[in-house]
């Protein structure tokens, strides 16, 4: 373990570019993160909007509950859809595809 660090360090210091890039990788990283957990708080944030106004129309018109649930039912499983392209996205530039 003492071994690989320093070689670690004795790479780092020979060249900085590498360093460079090591510290660029973890800002990614760091970044995909934040994106994935925006995007799923989004997304939280909407259907519990959606599932409001459903209750809301619900109770100003029960004939229509039906429809209303399923276009309630559409509409969150499309911006459930959300966090799960950003994580993909994420997954991505974890991996490098993208930076």
């Amino acid at each position: 373990m003492k071994i690989k660090n320093t070689l670690i360090i004795l790479l780092a210091s020979l060249s900085p570019a590498f360093a460079w890039a090591q510290e660029a990788a973890n800002i990614n990283i760091g970044l995909a993160t934040i994106g994935g957990g925006l995007a799923g708080l989004g997304a939280a944030v909407g259907i519990g909007i959606l599932g409001g106004r459903l209750l809301e129309s619900v109770s100003r018109q029960p004939e229509l509950e039906a429809k209303l649930k399923n276009n309630f039912f559409l509409a969150a499983g499309l911006t459930d859809a959300v966090p799960f392209i950003a994580l993909v996205f994420s997954i991505l530039v974890v991996l490098g595809v993208f930076g």
